[in-house]
């Protein structure tokens, strides 16, 4: 059999400012189209399908319809909650979707029960694991650790380790699917990814999955192996920060009836690529300087150290897509030599004065000193 693994859709985000809508629906429309080029007979979604808990109403229509159009290609569809789903949204018909070959999963209710699925070349055991939230799980779920104070101490590894060793008691086909939406411990973060939980009580250890025939991991963003290549993420189909500049992809799994597997990829071109470029407004602006980011996602740093007005406009000039502009003078602000002024003991304009020479690493003259004078005299006349 083959399984299309992938995760992470987040539909309804934006970039920035900018909607990600007819992106996402050209992903939705090149999944399909996969499935049915490649053969695929279990599509996966590893969590984190919509953004946020209560999502558009526009993202739900395009989740249900892709749906709908993957089970007319006649593929079985798992998908879970991840941490930016409302869980109870994600999965209210869960036990009527079953019998159509849609298996969705939310929250802790059922949480740890085996799905057999039979396929074309025999069974497969489904455990499907949505993102668990340790502060809300149910009192007889997990006892958690003791703390030093008496208190106990729920953690993702320990609610996750509850719920898989429930299924592993379970299982009876030769092979057998995780689905999961978790940080386990080794994995490569992005910017965009929502931390679990503080203190590195959100992570996971990789040998809670020891025993499964692959494990389809959501969550993060980039697509890698935890340890082996049937420990992974597939992560998102389109580019959501800056620091996702990596290839975007889905994985596919060849599975025998044993459970033996081949793990490959497939490409997405789908959304618009990100670059960072640096430089002076002249040298930002020059179209031959950076080809490559006409058409991207671009955060622009400037190294001017005189101000560059209207820097978005002309910027746009040569990327139209400029999502971020920040302002760093090469070298930074001026050190200061000698001993430190405490700037209680500065007259205002000195204060000002002081400022504008480490942010521009010149000393206000002319038209400038003259405007920061009246600006600063308007101020303790109380005109401003």
């Amino acid at each position: 059999m083959r399984i299309l693994h992938t995760s992470d859709w987040h539909l309804g985000r934006s970039f920035g400012p900018i909607s990600l809508s007819d992106a996402q629906e050209r992903f939705c429309d090149e999944l399909v189209t996969m499935v049915s080029a490649e053969g695929i007979d279990l599509v996966v979604i590893a969590g984190d399908i919509y953004d946020r808990a209560i999502a558009p109403t526009e993202s739900i229509e395009l989740f249900r319809e892709t749906i709908r159009r993957l089970r007319n290609e006649g593929v079985v569809i798992a998908a879970i909650s991840g941490n930016h789903d409302g869980a109870d949204r994600v999965s209210p018909y869960d036990d009527l979707l079953d019998a159509s070959g849609v298996y969705i999963r939310g929250g802790y209710e059922g949480v740890g029960r085996v799905i057999q699925h039979h396929f074309s070349d025999g069974p497969l055991d489904l455990v499907l694991l949505p993102f668990l939230d340790p502060q809300a799980s149910p009192a007889a779920f997990d006892d958690g650790d003791v703390t030093h104070e008496g208190r106990r101490r729920r953690t993702h590894h320990g609610v996750l380790d509850t719920a898989i060793g429930r299924a592993r008691s379970s299982l009876t086909s030769p092979r057998s699917l995780a689905v999961a939406h978790a940080f386990v411990t080794g994995g490569a973060v992005s910017d965009s990814e929502r931390q679990l939980e503080v203190g590195g009580t959100g992570e996971v250890a990789s040998n809670l999955f020891d025993g499964f025939s692959y494990s389809a991991l959501g969550h993060l963003h980039r697509p890698q192996d935890i340890g082996r290549s049937t420990l992974r993420y597939s992560g998102t189909p389109l580019a959501y920060s800056f620091s996702e500049h990596h290839q975007k992809s889905v994985t596919v799994v060849d599975m025998d009836a044993t459970g033996n597997c081949s793990v490959s990829t497939i490409d997405l071109n789908v959304g618009r690529g990100v670059a960072t470029i640096t430089g002076s407004i002249e040298e930002l602006t020059d179209p031959s300087r950076f080809p490559d980011a006409h058409q991207c996602f671009v955060s622009a740093i400037i190294t001017d150290h005189e101000t560059v007005l209207e820097a978005k406009a002309k910027l746009e000039q040569v990327y139209p897509h400029v999502v971020e502009i920040r302002l760093q003078p090469t070298g930074g602000p001026a050190q200061v030599d000698g001993p430190q002024v405490d700037i209680n003991e500065l007259r205002p304009i000195d204060a000002v004065t002081e400022f504008w020479s480490d942010v521009e690493r010149a000393e206000p003259t002319g038209d400038v000193l003259d405007i920061l004078t009246g600006a600063v005299t308007a101020a303790m006349r109380g005109d401003a």
